[in-house]
């Protein structure tokens, strides 16, 4: 393997025998060998399960991967084989540096052991001399933060405890390629702060990164390039952006939308046209026809301090409409959103009607215009972009019609290089 791979997996399959009883895994383990002893035809007790099926990828140094699809795709099996904690069944895996996992809570623990104890036992299985460890002991301690528990038993651990302790050994030894299985979604928010900086400090500094989770926001904004898998099979590899429209496709529903973007001195225009094709998800019962943004002083651009005007038209099947209302016990209203994020897809502001108690009832019209009014933020000098969405139902429970990423891209001019703080964007909003 080449010194720029850190990871290489070749036709990679991993086959699960599952017994319907207890019985028949005795019998598995006796009767198919008196059975050959006796020239019968063997009989086979379990059912097979493939949880990876000839999967081959490989992955540079360096490289950011998110690994997403849904539960029992196989993403957790495929990286426990690359940590070797499983044994493939056909196949190859080469790896090319020090691996660090945060596979799941509790993983290589001894739950009688003390976080002290259980930090020099991580530490040495990862190859750390004592040496090595003394020296990062405290900084390890640090960001772990779990004080006086430092010298308590493992056992007497919350689940995020355990997590600050894990995370805290596996990020502090500086890996060569760190593996994280959906491990931070136990975390507190200002901890998972913390966790995401100190990935993107490894990322910086030239570690692999393997990184699976639901949280979508989090795989864009964290990785250049994911995998997704369904059924055991590799079936989209390439920018994280597109492989979660994919992923998002699978789970809600494929929508194909034609729009063409035309410029004015003022507005800014997104409409139906068959020069350009935008692909979103949803159930496809509902569109969004145009998206006009009004009062740009120039061409996609916005300043802070400037008022705008987004109208979004949208349409919708009446009938389909009540239909999942019915199914889903939904309550009657259309709720349209608008989302601004920046190039690594992190949420800046976003609003929608039913923050400001507007009611759209989806059984009595069928189209309408909702015009949101808001003034630019200061923001640092940048591209943005929105994105928009149809839903049906309310904040709690609701069922997505129509989601498009990325529909209209703007760019910011600040005075300001750096802008810190959270967003509390005003929004007057009525229906045309």
């Amino acid at each position: 393997m080449t010194d720029d791979i850190a990871i290489r997996v070749r036709n990679l399959s991993k086959c699960y025998r599952v017994y319907d009883k207890p019985t028949d895994r005795l019998k598995q383990s006796i009767y198919p060998r008196l059975q050959r002893l006796s020239r019968k035809q063997t009989k086979q007790y379990f059912r097979e399960f493939w949880a990876l099926k000839d999967v081959s990828i490989e992955i540079g140094k360096g490289e950011s991967v998110g690994i997403i699809g849904r539960n029992g795709s196989g993403k957790s099996t495929l990286l426990q084989l690359i940590c070797s904690t499983l044994n493939a069944t056909t196949g190859n895996i080469q790896t090319n540096g020090r691996i660090a996992a945060l596979l799941e809570l509790g993983s290589g623990f001894n739950m009688e052991f003390t976080g002290r104890e259980n930090v020099n036992m991580n530490a040495m299985i990862l190859g750390l001399s004592r040496e090595e460890i003394d020296a990062r002991f405290d900084d390890i301690a640090a960001f772990a933060d779990i004080g006086d528990f430092m010298e308590q038993p493992v056992k007497s651990y919350s689940s995020g405890m355990m997590l600050r302790l894990a995370f805290a050994v596996q990020s502090q030894i500086s890996p060569d390629i760190l593996i994280v299985d959906e491990a931070l979604a136990v975390g507190d928010t200002l901890f998972q702060k913390k966790c995401y900086m100190s990935l993107n400090k490894l990322k910086s500094k030239g570690t692999t990164i393997l990184f699976v989770s639901h949280d979508i926001g989090a795989v864009k904004s964290l990785t250049e390039r994911a995998l997704l898998l369904n059924l055991g099979n590799v079936v989209e590899d390439g920018p994280s952006p597109e492989v979660c429209l994919k992923y998002n496709q699978m789970l809600f529903g494929n929508v194909n939308i034609v729009h063409d973007t035309e410029t004015k001195t003022s507005v800014n225009i997104l409409s139906i046209s068959p020069k350009q094709i935008t692909q979103g998800y949803g159930r496809g019962c509902a569109e969004i026809q145009k998206i006009e943004v009004l009062g740009l002083t120039s061409q996609n651009t916005i300043r802070g301090g400037e008022a705008i005007t987004i109208n979004v038209y949208c349409a919708w099947d009446v009938n389909e409409v009540s239909r999942i209302i019915r199914e889903k016990m939904l309550f009657e209203n259309i709720n349209i959103g608008l989302l601004f994020q920046n190039v690594k897809h992190i949420n800046i502001f976003g609003f929608n009607s039913i923050q400001k108690n507007m009611v759209i009832n989806p059984q009595l019209q069928n189209e309408v215009c909702v015009s949101f009014n808001l003034t630019i933020p200061d923001l640092s000098t940048d591209d943005y972009f929105i994105t928009s969405a149809i839903v049906v139902g309310n904040q709690e429970n609701h069922e997505i019609l129509a989601w498009y990423d990325d529909v209209i891209h703007l760019k910011c001019e600040s005075t300001k290089k750096y802008i810190f703080g959270i967003f509390d964007v005003e929004v007057a909003i009525y229906v045309k």
